[in-house]
């Protein structure tokens, strides 16, 4: 192989055009299911954080009716559990969409709200 043809390969080699960077895929197509569960929930009573996820466990208030004094207590109804980055996410739909609606969470924190 001439020189001159030796070098041009040694550069073509230095400058190989590197590979495409992958391109962001759109989500999947979201499937209105009308029969998912719906669960109705007085507060979240605990959050977990481990193992790339996040879990929260919702609480509501029930009343024991087979006790005449029917003494309120907070019953656990359900858990979700959500990688980190979806939980991230979540935060901040909530907070547009509460923002949205005049219910800053900020402004809620300034008034003396706490977190259950």
């Amino acid at each position: 192989m001439p020189a001159r043809d030796l070098a041009r390969t040694k550069t073509q080699a230095r400058t190989a055009p590197e590979e495409p960077s992958p391109v962001a895929s759109s989500p999947p197509r979201l499937i209105n299911n009308p029969h998912a569960l719906e669960t109705f929930t007085t507060g979240c009573c605990g959050l977990s954080i481990g193992g790339g996820t996040v879990a929260m466990t919702f609480e509501s208030a029930r009343c024991d009716h087979s006790d005449p004094t029917c003494p309120l207590e907070r019953v656990v109804v359900g858990r979700i559990v959500m990688p980190i980055g979806a939980a991230q996410a979540l935060v901040l739909q909530l907070n547009d969409a509460l923002q949205r609606s005049g219910l800053s969470p900020s402004r809620a924190a300034t008034v003396g709200m706490v977190a259950q």
